[in-house]
């Protein structure tokens, strides 16, 4: 499917086939029966929103966003409208410190209990207050069998040279900088002037082999061969396979990070109770179980798995083996000023 990544979706708001916008949305009457949903691109059932609409009446204005630091600066920003976001673990803290989010009224969603255990008090959220699990996945590399040699299974291999031109990268900090700090043998929580030189050098001397950094486009580049190699999100690449069979993907030997998107409450937002609606009916188990089988990633819903295709639960690309979790991480909760430098530091990398 062309386009239709986790990061790269069609902007569209949905309400069994309207497509109002979020401007007229947000001029609308504080009583009027709708949802302001900012979420990831295709990163939810074709059905699953018009459907809702049809049972509840309550319109749903969907918006995409193709990067996470863009939804942050648009929410830092004032931006007015948004009731719902989905944002990625690490991001949470962040969301809290500059109150940005609400915290869920105690009692207010009667399907929480779907959610696994393993993804309930979390470091980032130890309470359960402020986020509602949404889905999972890995951070991996993705590849086209068809234009190289061997199986990839290091991260060094997207420095290799004789695929000079033919590779691609993230486009963001969080992945770039947290896989080079593991190339190099430094922990997430590096503070060292050193690490950061060593991560910077790392990068740059990556650049003349790329063909671009994108979180949006990548796996295109991937379907149509302009891209032999990148690094990836583990559902993008399997969505993108049932187009392209030769597409796989990854997960290099020297590990990588499992991330967990969560659906968050923004500050202040007018629509609270059809909002909380949308989100208890998102997490019902076969809804959220049509949800991971659109999309290919793994879902934190345990009444989702009775419901999701054999084909998904036995795909150890979506959940890995025990083998492969022994080599994964989650995001690490940094602290503001190292937050910050991680962001300077692939600034500089991008700027080089």
């Amino acid at each position: 499917m062309p386009g239709m990544t986790r990061r790269d979706f069609l902007k569209i708001a949905v309400l069994a086939g309207t497509a109002p916008s979020l401007l007229a949305a947000c001029a609308g009457s504080d009583d009027k029966h709708e949802v302001n949903f900012f979420n990831w691109s295709t990163y939810i059932a074709k059905d699953t929103l018009p459907r809702f609409s049809l049972e509840t009446g309550i319109v749903v204005n969907y918006s995409v966003f193709s990067d996470e630091e863009e939804m942050f600066a648009k929410l830092r920003s004032g931006a007015l409208g948004y009731d719902l976001i989905v944002a990625t673990d690490y991001m949470i803290p962040r969301l809290k410190a500059l109150n940005l989010i609400d915290p869920y009224p105690a009692g207010a969603l009667k399907n929480t209990g779907n959610i696994d255990a393993k993804f309930r008090n979390t470091p980032y959220d130890p309470d359960n207050a402020y986020t509602v699990p949404y889905l999972w996945g890995t951070t991996g590399i993705g590849f086209n069998k068809k234009h190289i040699s061997k199986r990839p299974a290091s991260w060094w291999d997207l420095w290799d040279p004789k695929y000079k031109g033919k590779i691609s990268m993230l486009d963001n900090a969080r992945d770039c900088v947290g896989i080079a700090l593991l190339m190099k043998g430094y922990p997430q929580t590096a503070e060292s002037d050193a690490a950061f030189k060593a991560v910077e050098d790392l990068l740059i001397s990556q650049k003349p082999l790329l063909k671009q950094y994108s979180s949006a486009t990548y796996v295109d580049s991937l379907i149509n061969g302009e891209v032999y190699l990148a690094m990836a999100w583990s559902g993008d690449v399997i969505q993108a396979a049932r187009e392209n069979p030769e597409l796989d993907y990854v997960i290099p030997k020297e590990g990588s990070y499992i991330w967990v998107d969560n659906m968050c409450l923004v500050k202040g937002s007018r629509h609270r109770a059809d909002t909380l609606r949308l989100v208890d009916y998102l997490i019902e188990g076969k809804v959220a179980a049509e949800i991971a089988n659109f999309v290919r990633y793994g879902s934190p819903n345990a009444a989702a798995k009775p419901y999701l295709d054999k084909i998904l639960l036995d795909d150890p690309r979506v959940f890995p083996p025990p083998e492969v979790l022994k080599r994964l991480q989650f995001y690490a909760i940094l602290p503001p000023d190292l937050a910050q430098t991680w962001i300077d530091t692939w600034s500089d990398v991008k700027a080089a």
